[in-house]
């Protein structure tokens, strides 16, 4: 246990180094995925100090932000669906339960779009009153320290900023830590959520008893040297900013220059329905000399090659990110096979496969660390226990049922396991069509042993 100054010390050497360290980075990748509100005049895009008030607007109208689109994209398919044991007779683990019981179900969306969002998320595991208690934290709001950044499972330490108070973990206490809630000078721009150093006071400790520091790390993809996690977001932010650019010149083009606009030398109109009258004309006519007045147009600006230029944009994007083209609004299609669908989301579905598997490695070794909590040592124990996801593929139901069938009657595949890939069964379904025919099965039973004159025990 620390003693409450050595608590402090360590919760402003975190403040000091780590947490300023990725302030600005997390900060970064905060405001890129953060609309720009209706009126602001806000902008990411780049205009001369002397632009007037309406190429301001309009460059503020260019912000078409895709980030957001493509963190949907993976989030929406990263759903846990159950977890089944290695080693209990029932598929579903007993973890299962702690997960229930914590309303993991919804609170499972913002572990992973965080991690996906910075690269990494986390997770803490403690008693509670009717049980382990997981809650998702932001590395905004939360930062670990490993000995091993690659390999190892739990942190040394980890200090979570919430507003006016610091909690302080480590392998047998919790510190509870006030401060002023003051923005550090020079960083108030960037993150408001870190402290004035100098105003830190320790409260109190408490032992939590897990055995370790209880923070479960959830990281978009594992790396051998430890290097920064920088997730789906953080390697798009230049393409977007391109992609802003290009829709804010395209603009500029389509309201200054993508109609045909007439001039005149040597005659300037005498009052404003002249001008009208001059502007609305098929064939000009001046009482002047025509030697002293030249006439002419200025040609039509093509918004073509911005379009293109756009189009490029968002290539590069769904390349970058592996996201499907038309997910992003390129070359819309329609009337196409399941097939060729399921073709076209490949790169996506391999990529969401190997986060998918990072990301079961972490929820297995909270709900594991949920039921030793519990005191339940053989799901506590039970390394063979396996996340399942639910299956987000485009496939057609029929052609999959289909398979499925197959698989029974050729292979011999038991037909209730396989019921946990038919599109749109969930884990709770699957559960509640074996009992019910595991309770047909035993009414059959006893029909049967009625007819024979035998009545069943009990």
């Amino acid at each position: 246990m620390l003693s409450q100054t050595g608590a402090v010390d360590a919760a402003r050497a975190i403040l000091e180094g780590a947490r300023t360290q990725e302030a600005e980075r997390l900060a970064k990748i905060a405001a890129a995925m953060r609309p720009t509100r209706p009126g602001s005049e806000a902008s990411s895009i780049h205009v001369a100090p002397d632009a007037s008030p309406l190429v301001r607007k309009l460059a503020q109208k260019s912000e078409t932000n895709f980030l957001p689109l493509v963190l949907d994209t993976f989030s929406q398919v990263l759903k846990v669906d159950g977890i089944y044991s290695s080693t209990a007779r029932t598929d579903r683990s007993g973890a299962w339960e702690h997960w229930q019981r914590n309303g993991m179900d919804a609170r499972q969306t913002g572990v992973h779009r965080t991690a996906l969002q910075y690269g990494v998320s986390y997770l803490t595991v403690l008693p509670g009153d009717t049980g382990p208690v997981m809650r998702g934290r932001s590395p905004r709001s939360m930062t670990a320290l490993y000995q091993d950044p690659a390999d190892d499972d739990w942190p040394m330490q980890a200090l979570d900023v919430d507003r006016s108070l610091l909690k302080l973990y480590d392998e047998t206490h919790v510190y509870f830590i006030g401060h002023e809630n003051k923005p550090a000078s020079g960083l108030a721009s960037l993150s408001p959520q870190l402290p004035s150093y100098r105003d830190l006071h320790y409260i109190e400790a408490r032992r939590h008893d897990v055995g370790v520091t209880p923070i479960v790390r959830f990281r978009d993809r594992m790396l051998l040297d430890g290097e920064e996690q920088y997730g789906l977001v953080e390697p798009l932010l230049k393409i977007q900013e391109r992609i802003n650019q290009t829709t804010f010149e395209m603009l500029v083009a389509q309201y200054f220059a993508a109609f045909r606009q007439r001039y005149v030398i040597g005659w300037v109109p005498k009052s404003e329905q002249e001008r009208l009258k001059a502007s609305a004309s098929t064939m000009w006519t001046f009482d002047k000399d025509p030697d002293k007045m030249k006439l002419g147009e200025f040609e039509v600006t093509p918004l073509t090659p911005y379009i293109e230029s756009k189009k490029s944009g968002l290539y590069d994007l769904a390349a970058i990110a592996q996201v499907p083209a038309q997910n992003l609004g390129v070359d819309a299609l329609s009337n196409i096979s399941a097939e060729a669908l399921a073709a076209l989301e490949a790169g996506k579905d391999r990529k969401a496969d190997e986060i998918s598997t990072s990301f079961g490695e972490s929820w297995e070794l909270a709900l594991r660390t949920c039921a030793a909590l519990a005191g339940d040592r053989v799901t506590a124990e039970d390394f063979g226990s396996e996340v399942r996801w639910k299956d987000a593929t485009a496939r057609s139901f029929a052609q999959t049922v289909d398979g499925l069938g197959k698989l029974a009657t050729m292979l011999d595949v038991p037909k209730t396991l396989l019921w946990e890939d038919v599109p749109g069964w969930s884990s709770t379904r699957v559960e509640r069509a074996r009992q019910l025919r595991a309770r047909e099965q035993t009414d059959l039973l006893a029909a049967m042993g009625s007819d024979l004159g035998y009545a069943p025990p009990g």
